[in-house]
């Protein structure tokens, strides 16, 4: 959004309503505040079958590839949750129930005229499997509106066909959880977009008018407190319901209305981008939506781009640079590996790509934290991922132009102190390379990626920097107005070892190579669990704020309680240095708030950039 039309939006609100929200979230709350519920510590690995069967799908599909995954070594690898995605439905009957389709799934036919997955669900957890089911957070699903004519829609009346969870959020999750038994729910929300005045569903179909409160792509006009409220409350519902805490939701608003900002608080895992399709371009598009996240991802909370494509189109057996490449992207992400083809015919090549261990071992490392976008430009990019094992990262080096590239990372960007040695192994090729002490370098074909796990020697002898432990951070407030964007260039998303936009964390001249970069106006959560006792940074304003940007005050607080705060610091000024006790603390909240410059206005469009440079617990 330009920063003329932010600054009007702003302006058309009282400057009181505006301080006070934002006074608002910089207040502590001395609590580590995700989601919290669930059975997703490390992301979910599975199979689901829209993208290979769509509404196509039926129960004996389903079971031959469940077979598959266990003949072929994929469960062993720990691909369990075999997720019925839309069609499953025939439609919601007048007690409230919703009748499955039989003809899809026979084994649902009960012997007293009702029908359930619970014998579904029983099978595949003798199997040693987890069940997911789908369903829409609206009144109607997504193949009413983009599978029109697929024989396998709702019948009935328009209100039989309103196989959606609104108006029976409690009934239908207590039948889907506790009567039939399932451990994972997709949560998509077409019902929320796509049957507005005029839309193609209504026209053809004659169903039920619905105000959309999610405009896709336009973010003013989408109604982001709606959509939040309505996923809240399956979020919360689904605790209830599950006092084993086993399940896992999944929401699925495809990027829109703020979901990357609020999904953690919800959910389990939320979807950034649009669905995914099996061209290298739709998988580079769902990469970039998540890449640049990784400060909102961690244990029980992840990025989800969407499906594996591999074995699909640009990454199927013919193809196998392009699956190998999208694999490692998603395991550097720590997002969800869910396969989305028929297995059952899967060349041994892919089974190959789809079991490798040493991969799947960096996306279900324990410590959860999401790679680091280290390095961009000129084609070449290369993330870091620091592991549970003190020392050891990921690192990933991807060419994503059409020629061959030169990619390099030096042991500043991997967070290891300079001159000492550092062990190097390659996970695709499972092999050790010889140990270095510089800069690491490859020559990279297009669309290929070198994919290494380094072990060495920290960059601080104790403790840790805040960007080698960005899962145990939280995003509580990113000081942005809610119409900003990610993709907004004059916006940008906090970020670990750089700015919101990208740039170098720079204060006054002098750069630091790590620290948090984000707007003023935010407050971050970072989960201390008691492990040390001091912290310490070097904060200011970032290079590039206006000079009447103002002025922003720098506070610590630790379980609640005020640790440190700095005067009021300008763009001018030199970064100031923070250093102090945090013994005990469970919570530290690191608030930046903006302080307008002499006018109560809410003066420029945006906050100005800050930074933590530097920032670490020891």
């Amino acid at each position: 959004m330009k920063p003329l039309l932010m600054a009007a939006l702003l302006a058309t609100l009282p400057f009181t309503a505006v301080a006070s929200e934002r006074n608002d979230a910089l207040q502590p709350t001395a609590r580590f505040s995700v989601y919290g519920h669930g059975a997703a510590a490390t992301p979910p690995m599975g199979w689901n079958p829209w993208n290979a069967f769509r509404t196509e799908v039926d129960q004996q599909k389903m079971l031959s590839v469940v077979d598959a995954i266990q003949r072929r070594g994929l469960q062993q690898a720990g691909y369990r949750y075999i997720n019925i995605d839309d069609g499953w439905w025939l439609k919601r009957q007048a007690n409230g129930e919703i009748r499955i389709r039989t003809s899809m799934f026979p084994i649902a036919e009960g012997s007293d005229g009702r029908t359930s997955l619970r014998a579904w669900t029983d099978q595949l957890h003798a199997r040693g499997f987890k069940a997911g089911l789908y369903t829409d957070v609206g009144r109607n699903a997504c193949s009413q509106a983009f599978d029109r004519s697929s024989p396998n829609l709702p019948v009935g009346s328009v209100a039989e066909r309103g196989i959606g969870l609104q108006g029976f959020e409690a009934s239908d999750l207590k039948t889907m959880f506790q009567d039939w038994g399932f451990d994972y729910l997709k949560v998509d929300a077409c019902g929320l977009a796509d049957f507005g005045p005029g839309s193609a569903p209504v026209l053809e179909s004659g169903l039920d008018v619905v105000r959309p409160t999610i405009v896709r792509g336009d973010a003013l006009h989408t109604d982001r407190d709606a959509v939040e409220t309505q996923y809240a409350r399956v979020g919360r519902l689904l605790a209830e319901l599950n006092p084993d805490n086993d399940y896992v939701l999944s929401i699925c608003p495809w990027g829109e209305a703020g979901v990357r900002d609020w999904g953690g608080r919800h959910g389990n895992l939320w979807r950034t981008s649009p669905d995914i399709e099996p061209t290298w371009e739709s998988m580079l598009h769902n990469f970039d939506s998540a890449s640049q996240r990784e400060l909102y991802a961690g244990p029980g909370r992840w990025n989800d781009p969407d499906m594996l494509a591999v074995g699909l189109g640009e990454f199927d057996g013919k193809h196998l640079t392009e699956a190998r490449t999208h694999f490692s992207l998603w395991a550097m992400l720590s997002a969800p590996l869910l396969m989305g083809f028929d297995l059952a015919k899967a060349p041994d090549a892919l089974i190959e790509v789809l079991s490798n261990p040493e991969v799947i071992a960096v996306n279900q490392d324990a410590a959860g934290n999401q790679a680091t976008l280290v390095q961009d430009g000129d084609g070449v990019q290369v993330l870091v991922k620091p592991l549970s094992v003190r020392g050891e990262r990921a690192v990933l080096l991807f060419n994503r132009g059409p020629s061959v590239a030169t990619a390099s990372v030096d042991p500043a960007r991997m967070k290891l102190a300079a001159g000492t040695a550092f062990s190097v192994r390659d996970l695709w090729r499972h092999e050790d390379q010889p140990q270095a002490r510089a800069a690491l370098r490859y020559t990279l074909q297009p669309r290929e990626v070198v994919m290494l796990k380094v072990k060495g020697t920290p960059i601080l002898a104790e403790g840790m920097l805040l960007s080698e432990m960005t899962a145990r951070i939280h995003v509580a407030a990113d000081g942005l107005p809610v119409y900003s964007t990610p993709r907004d260039p004059q916006g940008g998303t906090p970020r670990a070892d750089a700015a919101p936009d990208g740039q170098p964390l720079r204060i006054d001249g002098h750069e630091y190579r790590h620290g948090i970069g984000v707007h003023a106006n935010s407050r971050l959560e970072v989960h201390a669990k008691g492990e040390f006792s001091r912290f310490s940074a070097q904060v200011g304003l970032l290079e590039g704020a206006p000079r009447d940007a103002g002025e922003v005050r720098f506070r610590v607080y630790g379980d609640g309680r005020l640790l440190f705060e700095s005067p009021a610091i300008s763009a001018t000024d030199a970064a100031l240095p923070v250093d102090v006790a945090v013994s005990g603390s469970q919570v530290l909240e690191l608030v930046a708030q903006w302080v307008a410059s002499g006018h109560q206005a809410p003066g420029p469009a945006l906050p100005p950039a800050v930074a933590w440079g530097e920032a670490q617990l020891r």
